[in-house]
């Protein structure tokens, strides 16, 4: 729950955005955002408590991702992404640089040669577009 609608402040679509890097959150790291024994502590650790960056709970968390989870739910919703497409920008930056950093630099594949009869058939429509005799 984002912390200005546990203050009864006016609500916009920051919230939900709150809300989304919450579940984000806990579908990465398999930890709610905010943990305690009782809903009155994990509301007021809403309100107060620093969030635990993802990549503490989970090392394979990238810091740029999650750089962007925190930033998602900060406390402030003036401090948040301003806009879906800004969120969802920085969240395809930081899978952008987790997949360069995954990538070996490899040599082309090897081309094969096709039989002409097999290139043939490999090139002809299958399923709704073919009727099959």
């Amino acid at each position: 729950i984002a912390p200005e609608k546990l203050r009864r402040e006016p609500e916009t679509f920051l919230a939900d955005m709150y809300s989304l890097a919450g579940t984000l959150y806990h579908s990465i790291t398999g930890h709610t955002p905010f943990e305690a024994p009782a809903i009155d502590d994990v509301i007021l650790a809403h309100l107060n408590t620093p969030l635990t960056p993802p990549d503490k709970w989970v090392s394979s968390i990238t810091g740029p991702t999650s750089d962007t989870i925190v930033r998602a739910m900060d406390k402030k919703p003036a401090k948040r992404y301003q806009s879906y497409d800004e969120f969802i920008m920085a969240l395809t930056a930081a899978r952008s640089q987790l997949l360069r950093s995954q990538v070996a630099p490899s040599s082309p594949p090897k081309s094969r040669r096709v039989k002409p009869a097999a290139a043939k058939e490999a090139a002809a429509p299958r399923g709704w577009f073919r009727r099959d005799k």
